[in-house]
């Protein structure tokens, strides 16, 4: 089966649908990936090994409302690119890349899957006009009844296209490969109680607090990766402070390896944004892949799967204090540290293991295709 993935970034730091792509390629699929590279700084065409990436390269802003302005050109291209190949199926990520697989599934009579990593609406920057966001949310609950099957990254995310017309529904949950046996966990000569963070660095995301946090403990080192808006800013604190380090993006090989060897695992979520609330973040499931408790703050969805699980600590979002003491209580004791883990773990051995996702996803695929 010839399948083609659509995503409007440049298809080079998200694990999760790349995860997708790969179980595909690796089930004898001929995959092809189709991105936005909106910062040009990738190659407009590569191979990795399981499938090739072709990439359209328009510099655009990310997460701004402006961003509007440059999707018809994105749309143009896709709808051009998807009408010159040949693939039995199209697999649209988010709303910005369905409306042209839409436009090319009912022209060419191709199988349309759709994944909501972000339901678009929710995800709009916070001073997005309602009507504007209303809008948007009516169309793509609308759009989905052209899909074969939609896939969502958690059972509550349901909520948000509820009054959709579905045809088949599936879960997949951003979790990772299980690599906890497989690689040799990089040495870390550093006593101090080590938490590592790695993902977006935006405002949104509480980091500014954690740094502050970290600031007044001499025995705790963070080790920040990643990059985004907050980056200027981050770097002028780690200069002040010797106990952050700030180590830029790193593949996410190395982002489990590190995950591995730290203390702690942090995820932070600005409930102000709707879509955060739903926040079904691939660092828990890392987090729980490497036997490591993580904070998360308690408004989001996955806060519910953290105290479920009983596998890290939920405080309310930029709670100073709450946070502070979560910190300090996983700091001083190393035992609940490990029954965490290893609770997070078994936890996700039995559901969130990415075998459990691939056997979704590939049966999705051949219920679409008979």
């Amino acid at each position: 089966m010839k399948i083609i993935f659509v995503r409007s970034n440049s298809i080079s730091k998200g694990p999760s649908y790349d995860r997708a792509a790969a179980s595909l390629s690796h089930n004898g699929h001929e995959v092809t990936y189709l991105g936005w590279d909106r910062d040009n700084g990738c190659p407009k065409t590569e191979n990795n090994g399981l499938y090739t990436i072709h990439r359209f390269q328009m510099k655009a802003p990310h997460g701004s409302f402006f961003l509007i302005l440059y999707l018809p050109f994105w749309w143009l291209y896709e709808f051009y690119f998807l009408m010159r190949n040949n693939e039995d199926v199209i697999h649209a990520c988010d709303f910005d890349t369905l409306i042209p697989a839409i436009a090319v599934k009912i022209l060419k009579r191709k199988k349309l899957c759709y994944t909501i990593y972000d339901f678009y609406a929710d995800n709009l920057p916070a001073r997005t006009p309602y009507l504007f966001r209303r809008c948007v949310s009516i169309m793509e609950k609308f759009s989905i009844r052209f899909t074969n099957v939609t896939f969502l990254v958690s059972t509550e995310r349901k909520n948000q296209i509820a009054g959709a017309k579905v045809k088949n529904l599936e879960f997949i949950y951003n979790t990772p490969d299980d690599i906890a046996n497989q690689v040799q966990i990089p040495a870390y000569n550093n006593k101090k109680f080590l938490i590592f963070y790695a993902g977006e660095l935006s405002s949104l995301r509480g980091l500014k607090l954690l740094c502050k946090i970290v600031t007044e403990f001499d025995d705790i080192k963070l080790v920040l990766a990643g990059s985004g808006i907050t980056e200027y800013d981050l770097n002028n604190m780690v200069e002040k402070s010797n106990n952050i380090e700030f180590v830029g993006w790193m593949n996410y090989d190395k982002v489990l390896k590190w995950t591995l060897k730290s203390d702690m695992s942090f995820a932070f979520y600005d409930p102000k944004i709707p879509n955060n609330r739903y926040a079904s973040p691939n660092k828990l499931f890392e987090a729980m892949m490497c036997a490591k408790p993580i904070v998360i703050n308690s408004e989001t969805t996955a806060a519910k799967i953290v105290e479920e699980c009983n596998c890290g600590m939920t405080v309310p979002f930029n709670n100073e204090n709450a946070l502070r003491s979560a910190i300090f209580e996983l700091k001083r004791n190393p035992q609940l540290r490990e029954i965490l883990g290893n609770n997070g773990r078994k936890a996700y051995e039995q559901k969130y293991n990415w075998k459990l996702m691939e056997r979704r996803l590939l049966d999705s695929y051949s219920k679409i295709m008979e």
